[in-house]
């Protein structure tokens, strides 16, 4: 095959793949992932039956591979600040505001994150690496001044779920981001003026992600292991 055959032919691979992924994620809109079926997905797809063991093994793959792209989309959102984010207090403080900004505003993403039964793993662990890096920074450099790494992103990367998750439940409004990143900030050592003046920084903060979710729409293209596209 020459390497244009061969770039056609994983384009093609590449929007069958999301085709089967935008399939799942509208069904799970009225579904669960436990109650999603192949013939289900190929058939929302307009794909044949077979088609759909070319990508995964099982509807279970599948869900994982969406679990992926979940966390996928949220840090490509996250890397969309058109800002300079040299401070990691600051950097924490937009991370934070726009994490819970995507879930209060797009419902069928915090549907995705709370309420089908995806792996949460992919999310949850992009959130805490990117959590962990920034207050180690802060902690490095004197911003912060909580003393142990490890139990200070475990506190933090479960208040911002928590929060994430009433925001989604409609326990809390959307005007509580900014006061709760306020607290955050002060719990991690900023005096409370510092703690408000960037919990309530006016920020152009992008648009979350576009449902359906499509790993084409990534800024670079991530492949399951062993797939070539």
């Amino acid at each position: 095959m020459n390497l244009r055959a061969s770039s056609l032919r994983g384009s093609k691979r590449a929007r069958t793949r999301d085709q089967l992924l935008v399939a799942a994620q509208a069904l799970l809109m009225t579904h669960t992932a436990a109650a999603l079926g192949i013939r289900q997905i190929t058939d929302q797809a307009g794909v044949v039956h077979a088609t759909f063991y070319n990508y995964y093994q099982d509807v279970a793959a599948l869900v994982a591979d969406l679990g992926e792209l979940l966390g996928a989309s949220h840090a490509a959102t996250m890397a969309g600040f058109n800002l300079d984010l040299a401070d990691p207090a600051r950097r924490f403080a937009c991370i934070t505001r726009q994490t819970l900004r995507m879930v209060a505003t797009e419902p069928g993403f915090g549907r995705l994150i709370f309420d089908v039964g995806l792996p949460a793993d992919s999310l949850v662990s992009e959130l805490r690496l990117r959590l962990k890096l920034d207050l180690a920074e802060g902690l490095q450099i004197g911003r912060f001044d909580r003393s142990d790494l490890d139990l200070t992103v475990s506190i933090v990367s479960g208040a911002i779920s928590g929060l994430a998750l009433d925001l989604h439940r409609g326990v809390l409004p959307f005007a509580t981001i900014e006061p709760a990143t306020t607290r955050l900030l002060q719990w991690l050592g900023l005096d409370p003026t510092a703690a408000a003046a960037l919990g309530h920084e006016a920020v152009e903060f992008p648009p979350p992600p576009a449902l359906p979710l499509r790993w084409l729409a990534l800024p670079s293209l991530r492949a399951p292991a062993g797939e070539q596209l």
